[in-house]
């Protein structure tokens, strides 16, 4: 099995062979970019610090076509899981899944113009509702506090935005095992509320079907093909619409002796993102 330390130097390597492809610049416009294709590979671990604790973070590279930029980040987080319910709700398991606070770091490389960097806050509430038709759906509410600036000289500027996620997880039967291993298919959709725009990578929406695969309780992988629709700010505003390969690989999601998974919908619900 490849050691944890491996790991970190083959994505290290693929970032830097995949921003080196990436050098081709050519001219373009904003008409260019309107309907724009992405690709987008992020790593993401999860260590246990308590058993109601843990620390998480992702790191990623993404491009565009046509060559406008490169983009590079990392997102720490740390993570409170909810164990017990309120009296009153007598609910026999938690309505709130997780806490979650986090930030952000994300060094864009622009082509044909000033580099940019972000510093992001975040605050966030992970809670289910009981199942549709069989169908677990997880929640995920999580407010931003955005901070950017671009290297010409310019201050810093600052937004706000609110995004809410919704995630299921669909089993593919032929391959589903008790454990939960094996092929599934991940589907989210996430909705973003601008409080005040930031002058880079507005969203407004994205639509994320896949398809995942667990190897064991240590690793999954999945693979997006999503739709996002975008409002920028270059020169002016625009909105974009843009088609994203995004291929995610976790490790250490599942937390030994945390969750007891008394019923097989709970195996599901911890493939939920």
């Amino acid at each position: 099995m490849v050691k944890f330390p491996n790991v970190y130097l083959l994505l290290i390597s693929f970032f830097f062979v995949l921003s080196s492809f990436a050098q081709e610049n050519r001219e373009f416009n904003e008409d260019d970019l309107k309907i724009n294709g992405q690709f987008w590979i992020d790593y993401n671990f999860n260590y246990t610090v308590e058993d109601d604790k843990s620390f998480s973070g992702l790191v990623g590279f993404r491009s565009i076509s046509p060559h406008a930029y490169n983009q590079f980040i990392l997102e720490p987080t740390f993570n409170f899981l909810n164990t017990g319910s309120q009296d009153f709700l007598h609910l026999d398991k938690p309505l709130f899944h997780s806490f979650h606070l986090g930030g952000g770091y994300y060094y864009t490389y622009n082509y044909g113009a000033q580099n940019s960097f972000e510093f992001r806050l975040m605050q966030g509430l992970k809670f289910n509702i009981p199942p549709i038709n069989t169908i677990i759906l997880k929640n995920y509410v999580r407010l931003e506090e955005r901070f950017q600036k671009t290297f010409n000289g310019s201050n810093w500027s600052s937004g706000y935005r609110l995004r809410y996620r919704i995630s299921t997880v669909l089993k593919w039967n032929k391959y589903a095992s008790n454990t939960n291993e094996g092929l599934y298919i991940p589907l989210n959709a996430e909705f973003f509320v601008n409080l005040k725009k930031s002058d880079r990578f507005n969203d407004i929406l994205r639509l994320s079907p896949g398809i995942g695969y667990k190897l064991n309780d240590g690793w999954k992988f999945e693979l997006y093909g999503s739709y996002h629709l975008t409002k920028n700010t270059i020169e002016e505003d625009f909105t974009s619409n843009d088609f994203v390969l995004r291929l995610r690989i976790y490790r250490g999601l599942i937390k030994r002796g945390i969750i007891v998974k008394d019923e097989e919908d709970d195996g599901l619900k911890e493939l939920i993102e």
